[in-house]
């Protein structure tokens, strides 16, 4: 498998798995997706890291000098943190469009 297929391949499963696990969480009322956004967000970074360090250790293995590697990694905590404030704009808005509501119930 080529690098560049490696990155994907981790991207996608990552997203995958933090994705279904925040819409899980927020269907079953366990977690609000704002503080999911949080919790994706601060585990973007963690994730890139680890991925980082397998991919230099691969590259430098094979001879290169893990350049690729790291920008590959890079690549993969800033989606990963992307996504993250999705959720959390996206619940911050629904909080404050359910907030908005309920006080035009309780005002009529």
């Amino acid at each position: 498998m080529s690098g560049d297929g490696l990155i994907w391949l981790v991207l996608v499963v990552s997203l995958l798995i933090l994705n279904a696990l925040a819409i899980s969480l927020y269907k079953r009322n366990k977690m609000p997706l704002w503080l999911s956004g949080i919790v994706i967000g601060m585990l973007g970074p963690i994730i890139a890291f680890i991925a980082g360090y397998f991919f230099v250790k691969i590259d430098h293995n094979s001879g290169g000098t893990g350049e690729g590697a790291g920008f590959g990694a890079a690549f993969i905590g800033l989606i990963i943190v992307a996504n993250g404030m999705i959720y959390l704009i996206i619940g911050i808005i629904s909080k404050v469009k359910s907030l908005i509501n309920q006080k035009n119930i309780n005002q009529t």
